[in-house]
């Protein structure tokens, strides 16, 4: 499967769409998190404490397994989930024939950013300066 490339309205448009999908996957992951970090112990050996173990196990996998899936459904609409931790999703655009990012995180109303393919998070730029070059050039078509 090829890149999938957006212009900036495009990509607005489509974080309303994975928002809820978003917003689940950042509840899986605190769940995640909870039963991850409860730890076991059993003074004596019934079977409905390796029962309760097994059922803990289960609901973790299952969760795991939801949370991928919703990943895999935004990444094959275009869309790169770059950061479980602080959910980072990037889309490819183009800005001057060069591929760019658009960069989102659950708490931006809308995109605020951009990097190139090869920098993090820690190196975007403000999409400002990407709409300043827009209308840059369609002033030379003039």
């Amino acid at each position: 499967m090829g890149k999938i490339y957006f212009s900036l309205h495009e990509a607005n448009d489509f974080i309303q769409k994975i928002k809820p999908k978003v917003n689940r996957i950042l509840l899986l992951t605190e769940e995640l998190d909870l039963l991850d970090n409860i730890k076991i112990e059993f003074d004596d050996e019934k079977m409905e404490n390796y029962l309760l173990e097994i059922e803990l196990n289960k609901n973790f996998h299952e969760k795991n397994l939801e949370m991928y899936k919703i990943m895999g459904e935004i990444i094959a609409e275009g869309a790169i989930v770059r950061d479980l931790e602080n959910l980072e999703i990037d889309f490819y655009s183009k800005l001057n024939n060069t591929d760019i990012l658009f960069c989102w995180m659950p708490d931006d109303e809308k995109i605020e950013f951009w990097h190139y393919p090869n920098q993090d998070y820690k190196e975007r730029k403000n999409i400002k300066e990407i709409e300043k070059k827009y209308y840059e050039s369609l002033n030379n078509l003039k």
